[in-house]
């Protein structure tokens, strides 16, 4: 019986974890739930994106089993799970389709957000809605704005009713989400953010985002007018201003890193596939089958030694990631060098992970001839999608940042704004 490259990492980061695991009962009853979730996932990922399918149902089923709440505690409904065996499962999930990481790539970070959180009220009041079920989408990025400046407005009106206005792009999970967080300015121009429920008055979510990869991730437009807003919902401050880690961008990026080590995975499993049931093969091949072929097993040997890379890189992000998220939610007060250390760590994973990973995207055509390029197979898509993955927070400005710390010790940037530079020529 064969096993995927998924299994086989599965079965090596079970064997080396540690006593701050769950206890791995725990953790194999949830992927238990989730093995035929996933299965389902992955068959249908080639032909939902040929047809460009939102498949809520697709969610839906993921929160039934369970995955939307791995980390919420089990008197709230959740699995319990640790941060470590978390990742795993997201790996996997990103394996069987990277647009449906991505899409819940928000709802992730809030239920880190929520667990770490100071007011006991509103993790109170999280935990139940994640353990419930409920799915977080974002609204954050404009278009046309000046950099660190927003013209989504967040105000009372006459009778104190807090009330959202505005336009959001790349508004990644809303198709798929209950509730939105939103980023946005109050009446005298500071930072806010909110979340909303999607069944409010005044919300308008599209699906028109046209990037050529990760198409299935609902990040498109969003449009609130006149929005009333639960005063309970309502947050000062903004959303990352890189104080709190599980908020920052190292939890972003480490999504990222998950959805491109999914990728490298699918990448292996679909080309081994592919070769195992191809019979015509070259006058100039090596041999009579392309699965004895040793030229094309070479190929499919470099792609597993790229997953393996990306993976060596990904486990090392989540556990230096998971320790700084578990010290931070029980209140310490986190050292800058620990921090920094964080940043350049997850910074260069991403210089390892994205560039196999691209490079391996594109190296898996070179098993097979037309046959590979099927728009049945769709293996196109892992490319589309990593290099869609990849250019979130280019990687020559994170080389830059890791550069300048070995050489100048400058400590990393932990958040950043992107928009128009005013007075730019």
């Amino acid at each position: 019986m064969m096993t995927t490259t998924t299994e086989r990492a599965t079965a090596l980061s079970t064997a080396a974890s540690t006593g701050t695991e769950s206890s791995g009962q725990a953790y194999r009853a949830v992927r238990e739930r989730m093995a035929p979730v996933f299965a389902a996932i992955a068959d249908s990922a080639a032909e939902r994106e040929a047809e460009h399918i939102i498949d809520r149902d697709a969610v839906r089923r993921l929160a039934a089993a369970g995955f939307t709440s791995l980390r919420v505690p089990v008197e709230y409904g959740g699995a319990g799970l640790s941060f470590a065996e978390q990742a795993r499962l997201i790996v996997e999930l990103a394996a069987a389709d990277s647009n449906l990481v991505q899409a819940l790539r928000a709802h992730l970070i809030n239920q880190e957000n929520v667990l770490g959180h100071p007011d006991p009220v509103f993790r109170d009041r999280w935990l139940r809605r994640l353990g419930d079920g409920a799915v977080v989408g974002n609204a954050v990025t404009e278009i046309n704005n000046a950099v660190g400046e927003g013209t989504t407005t967040l105000a009372q009106d006459s009778e104190g009713t807090w009330r959202l206005n505005g336009t959001k792009y790349y508004s990644t999970g809303t198709l798929y989400a209950d509730w939105i967080i939103v980023a946005a300015v109050d009446a005298h121009g500071e930072e806010i953010a909110a979340t909303v429920s999607v069944n409010a008055p005044g919300i308008t979510r599209l699906d028109d985002w046209d990037g050529f990869g990760q198409q299935l991730t609902a990040s498109g437009t969003t449009v609130f007018e006149n929005t009333p807003v639960e005063a309970e919902e309502v947050y000062a401050g903004g959303l990352d201003d890189g104080t709190r880690v599980a908020t920052g961008q190292a939890s972003w990026q480490f999504l990222h890193l998950a959805a491109l080590t999914g990728i490298a995975e699918a990448i292996v499993r679909d080309v081994s596939e592919y070769v195992r049931g191809r019979r015509r093969s070259f006058s100039h091949g090596t041999a009579d089958l392309p699965r004895d072929d040793a030229q094309v097993l070479q190929v499919v040997g470099e792609l597993s030694s790229a997953a393996f890379a990306a993976r060596a890189a990904f486990d090392s992000v989540v556990s230096a990631l998971g320790g700084i998220l578990e010290r931070e939610a029980s209140g310490e007060a986190l050292p800058e060098e620990d921090v920094n250390a964080l940043y350049i760590r997850v910074y260069q994973a991403q210089q390892v992970i994205a560039k196999n990973v691209l490079a391996a995207a594109t190296h898996l055509f070179e098993v097979g001839g037309a046959s590979a390029l099927s728009q049945s197979k769709r293996l196109d898509r892992h490319w589309r999608n990593a290099r869609v993955l990849a250019n979130h927070n280019p990687l020559i400005y994170r080389s830059r940042l890791i550069g300048d710390w070995e050489v100048n010790a400058t400590p990393p940037a932990r958040s950043y704004r992107i928009g128009s530079v005013p007075n730019a020529q």
